[in-house]
Protein backbone atom coordinates (compact mmCIF):
# COMPACT_ATOMS: atom_id res chain seq x y z
CA UNK A 1 0.00 0.00 0.00
CA UNK A 2 1.24 3.80 -0.44
CA UNK A 3 2.55 4.92 2.27
CA UNK A 4 4.94 8.15 1.50
CA UNK A 5 4.89 10.27 -1.21
CA UNK A 6 8.43 9.96 -2.67
CA UNK A 7 7.93 8.06 -5.84
CA UNK A 8 4.42 8.55 -5.72
CA UNK A 9 2.23 9.02 -9.03
CA UNK A 10 -0.69 10.95 -8.22
CA UNK A 11 -4.23 12.20 -9.32
CA UNK A 12 -6.16 15.05 -7.21
CA UNK A 13 -9.50 16.66 -8.40
CA UNK A 14 -10.85 19.53 -7.94
CA UNK A 15 -7.13 21.17 -9.05
CA UNK A 16 -7.76 24.57 -9.28
CA UNK A 17 -9.20 24.97 -5.71
CA UNK A 18 -6.58 27.03 -3.02
CA UNK A 19 -6.61 23.83 -0.90
CA UNK A 20 -5.18 21.85 -4.06
CA UNK A 21 -2.81 24.07 -4.99
CA UNK A 22 -0.93 24.25 -1.58
CA UNK A 23 -1.47 20.27 -1.96
CA UNK A 24 0.44 20.15 -5.36
CA UNK A 25 3.04 22.39 -3.96
CA UNK A 26 3.80 20.30 -1.28
CA UNK A 27 3.31 16.87 -2.98
CA UNK A 28 5.69 17.76 -5.40
CA UNK A 29 8.33 19.37 -2.30
CA UNK A 30 7.70 16.14 -1.20
CA UNK A 31 8.61 13.96 -4.14
CA UNK A 32 6.32 12.59 -6.20
CA UNK A 33 6.97 11.42 -9.42
CA UNK A 34 4.28 13.00 -11.18
CA UNK A 35 1.16 14.59 -10.45
CA UNK A 36 -2.28 14.27 -12.69
CA UNK A 37 -4.26 17.63 -11.79
CA UNK A 38 -7.74 16.88 -12.57
CA UNK A 39 -10.38 19.70 -13.33
CA UNK A 40 -13.13 20.55 -15.27
CA UNK A 41 -12.01 23.73 -16.65
CA UNK A 42 -7.74 23.04 -17.18
CA UNK A 43 -7.00 26.11 -19.39
CA UNK A 44 -5.36 27.71 -16.14
CA UNK A 45 -2.64 24.77 -15.42
CA UNK A 46 0.07 24.44 -17.43
CA UNK A 47 1.45 20.74 -18.03
CA UNK A 48 5.15 20.30 -16.66
CA UNK A 49 7.48 17.89 -15.82
CA UNK A 50 5.78 15.21 -13.97
CA UNK A 51 2.71 17.45 -13.91
CA UNK A 52 -0.27 16.32 -16.56
CA UNK A 53 -3.30 18.65 -16.25
CA UNK A 54 -6.58 16.18 -17.17
CA UNK A 55 -9.91 17.48 -18.05
CA UNK A 56 -12.43 15.67 -15.75
CA UNK A 57 -15.82 16.89 -14.35
CA UNK A 58 -16.20 14.25 -11.09
CA UNK A 59 -20.16 14.34 -12.04
CA UNK A 60 -19.42 13.35 -15.53
CA UNK A 61 -19.33 8.94 -16.03
CA UNK A 62 -17.77 9.59 -19.17
CA UNK A 63 -14.99 11.93 -18.72
CA UNK A 64 -14.25 10.34 -15.28
CA UNK A 65 -13.34 7.02 -16.96
CA UNK A 66 -11.64 8.45 -19.88
CA UNK A 67 -9.07 9.96 -17.22
CA UNK A 68 -9.11 6.63 -15.26
CA UNK A 69 -7.79 4.88 -18.62
CA UNK A 70 -5.26 7.78 -19.37
CA UNK A 71 -3.74 7.75 -15.66
CA UNK A 72 -3.51 4.06 -15.13
CA UNK A 73 -0.38 4.57 -13.39
CA UNK A 74 -1.84 6.16 -10.20
CA UNK A 75 -0.72 4.90 -6.89
CA UNK A 76 -2.57 7.80 -4.99
CA UNK A 77 -5.94 9.22 -5.71
CA UNK A 78 -6.65 12.38 -3.24
CA UNK A 79 -10.74 13.36 -3.97
CA UNK A 80 -10.12 16.66 -3.29
CA UNK A 81 -13.19 18.24 -5.20
CA UNK A 82 -16.30 19.58 -2.86
CA UNK A 83 -18.53 22.51 -2.85
CA UNK A 84 -20.20 24.57 0.37
CA UNK A 85 -23.56 26.01 -0.23
CA UNK A 86 -23.33 27.39 3.52
CA UNK A 87 -26.89 27.26 3.89
CA UNK A 88 -29.10 25.65 6.24
CA UNK A 89 -31.85 23.07 6.00
CA UNK A 90 -34.37 25.21 6.87
CA UNK A 91 -33.23 28.10 4.89
CA UNK A 92 -32.74 26.57 1.24
CA UNK A 93 -35.53 27.21 -0.95
CA UNK A 94 -35.72 23.87 -2.14
CA UNK A 95 -33.61 21.13 -2.67
CA UNK A 96 -31.12 22.20 -5.18
CA UNK A 97 -28.28 22.89 -3.24
CA UNK A 98 -27.99 19.86 -1.51
CA UNK A 99 -28.65 17.28 -3.98
CA UNK A 100 -25.60 19.46 -5.74
CA UNK A 101 -23.50 18.86 -2.44
CA UNK A 102 -24.05 15.47 -1.92
CA UNK A 103 -23.46 14.75 -5.75
CA UNK A 104 -20.09 16.55 -5.82
CA UNK A 105 -19.44 16.08 -1.97
CA UNK A 106 -20.47 11.81 -2.15
CA UNK A 107 -21.39 10.57 -5.43
CA UNK A 108 -18.40 12.13 -6.93
CA UNK A 109 -15.80 10.83 -5.07
CA UNK A 110 -17.44 7.17 -5.12
CA UNK A 111 -17.82 7.42 -8.61
CA UNK A 112 -13.85 8.00 -8.97
CA UNK A 113 -12.97 5.89 -6.84
CA UNK A 114 -14.55 3.34 -8.64
CA UNK A 115 -13.24 4.57 -11.89
CA UNK A 116 -9.56 3.85 -10.37
CA UNK A 117 -9.47 1.15 -7.93
CA UNK A 118 -8.55 -0.95 -10.99
CA UNK A 119 -5.32 0.36 -11.54
CA UNK A 120 -5.03 1.36 -7.30
CA UNK A 121 -5.31 -2.45 -6.47
CA UNK A 122 -3.13 -3.31 -9.27
CA UNK A 123 -0.01 -0.75 -8.13
CA UNK A 124 -1.00 -1.70 -4.66
CA UNK A 125 -1.76 2.48 -4.20
CA UNK A 126 -3.74 4.38 -1.60
CA UNK A 127 -6.83 6.79 -1.14
CA UNK A 128 -7.12 9.65 0.67
CA UNK A 129 -10.28 11.55 0.73
CA UNK A 130 -10.82 15.35 1.78
CA UNK A 131 -13.38 15.79 4.19
CA UNK A 132 -14.14 18.11 7.36
CA UNK A 133 -14.36 17.64 11.11
CA UNK A 134 -17.87 18.76 9.99
CA UNK A 135 -18.23 15.13 9.10
CA UNK A 136 -18.52 14.04 12.43
CA UNK A 137 -20.81 17.05 13.95
CA UNK A 138 -23.58 19.34 12.36
CA UNK A 139 -22.79 23.12 12.47
CA UNK A 140 -26.34 23.92 11.20
CA UNK A 141 -26.14 27.43 9.64
CA UNK A 142 -24.24 24.86 6.40
CA UNK A 143 -26.09 21.74 7.49
CA UNK A 144 -26.96 20.55 4.22
CA UNK A 145 -22.89 20.22 3.86
CA UNK A 146 -22.05 18.98 6.59
CA UNK A 147 -24.80 16.00 6.02
CA UNK A 148 -22.64 15.32 2.25
CA UNK A 149 -19.64 15.30 4.11
CA UNK A 150 -20.76 13.07 6.65
CA UNK A 151 -21.92 11.08 4.09
CA UNK A 152 -18.38 11.34 2.75
CA UNK A 153 -17.40 10.25 5.74
CA UNK A 154 -19.05 6.90 5.76
CA UNK A 155 -17.98 6.21 2.28
CA UNK A 156 -14.47 6.39 3.51
CA UNK A 157 -14.89 3.86 5.73
CA UNK A 158 -17.02 1.73 3.78
CA UNK A 159 -13.67 1.85 0.94
CA UNK A 160 -11.69 0.85 3.85
CA UNK A 161 -13.61 -2.65 4.37
CA UNK A 162 -13.72 -3.12 0.84
CA UNK A 163 -10.24 -2.18 -0.53
CA UNK A 164 -8.04 -2.53 1.94
CA UNK A 165 -8.15 -6.61 2.03
CA UNK A 166 -7.30 -5.84 -1.73
CA UNK A 167 -4.04 -4.15 -0.85
CA UNK A 168 -5.37 -0.27 -1.33
CA UNK A 169 -4.78 2.13 1.57
CA UNK A 170 -7.97 4.26 2.62
CA UNK A 171 -7.79 7.54 4.43
CA UNK A 172 -9.46 10.66 5.20
CA UNK A 173 -8.56 14.23 6.22
CA UNK A 174 -10.95 16.28 8.58
CA UNK A 175 -9.29 19.71 8.91
CA UNK A 176 -11.23 22.47 10.82
CA UNK A 177 -11.57 26.37 9.10
CA UNK A 178 -8.35 26.66 5.97
CA UNK A 179 -8.61 30.45 4.61
CA UNK A 180 -10.06 29.44 1.38
CA UNK A 181 -12.73 31.31 -0.59
CA UNK A 182 -15.36 28.94 1.08
CA UNK A 183 -14.67 30.11 4.62
CA UNK A 184 -14.17 34.00 3.73
CA UNK A 185 -17.85 34.68 5.59
CA UNK A 186 -16.25 32.79 8.83
CA UNK A 187 -14.98 35.65 11.38
CA UNK A 188 -12.90 32.59 13.19
CA UNK A 189 -9.14 31.70 12.95
CA UNK A 190 -8.45 29.56 9.90
CA UNK A 191 -5.64 27.37 8.94
CA UNK A 192 -3.45 29.02 5.64
CA UNK A 193 -3.92 25.66 2.57
CA UNK A 194 0.42 25.40 3.15
CA UNK A 195 -0.37 24.57 6.85
CA UNK A 196 -3.13 22.26 6.21
CA UNK A 197 -1.75 20.59 2.81
CA UNK A 198 1.59 19.99 5.29
CA UNK A 199 -0.45 18.35 8.09
CA UNK A 200 -2.85 16.69 5.76
CA UNK A 201 0.44 14.84 3.76
CA UNK A 202 2.18 15.00 7.55
CA UNK A 203 -1.04 12.32 8.54
CA UNK A 204 -0.71 10.18 5.57
CA UNK A 205 2.69 9.50 5.70
CA UNK A 206 2.06 8.57 9.33
CA UNK A 207 -0.29 6.18 8.43
CA UNK A 208 -3.45 7.42 9.70
CA UNK A 209 -6.65 6.41 9.19
CA UNK A 210 -8.57 10.09 10.14
CA UNK A 211 -6.48 13.13 9.57
CA UNK A 212 -7.32 15.66 12.25
CA UNK A 213 -5.91 19.16 10.28
CA UNK A 214 -5.32 21.82 12.90
CA UNK A 215 -6.28 22.79 16.38
CA UNK A 216 -9.98 23.31 15.82
CA UNK A 217 -10.68 19.81 14.32
CA UNK A 218 -8.26 18.02 17.07
CA UNK A 219 -10.47 19.82 19.58
CA UNK A 220 -13.89 18.93 18.23
CA UNK A 221 -12.40 15.44 17.75
CA UNK A 222 -11.48 15.23 21.58
CA UNK A 223 -15.06 16.78 22.66
CA UNK A 224 -17.05 14.24 20.46
CA UNK A 225 -14.66 11.55 22.31
CA UNK A 226 -15.95 13.03 25.71
CA UNK A 227 -19.47 14.85 24.96
CA UNK A 228 -21.14 14.42 22.28
CA UNK A 229 -23.92 15.89 22.83
CA UNK A 230 -22.19 18.91 24.21
CA UNK A 231 -20.36 20.24 21.22
CA UNK A 232 -23.61 19.64 19.09
CA UNK A 233 -25.47 22.08 21.12
CA UNK A 234 -22.38 24.08 21.00
CA UNK A 235 -21.90 24.07 17.66
CA UNK A 236 -25.93 24.43 17.20
CA UNK A 237 -25.70 28.15 19.25
CA UNK A 238 -22.15 28.85 18.15
CA UNK A 239 -22.91 32.66 19.57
Amino acid sequence: MTETIKGSVVLITGATGAIAKALIAELKARGAAKIYAAARDVSGLSASQGFVPIKMDVTSDAEVAAAAKAAGDVTLLINNAGINHNTAFMVAPDLAIAREEIEINYLAPLRVTKAFAPALIKNKGAVLNLLTILARVNLPFMGSYCASKAAGLSLTQGLRGELTPKGVRVAAALPGAIDTRMTAMLSIPKMTTADAAKEILNGFEAGEEEIYVGEMARGLAQGLAHDPKGVERQLASPG
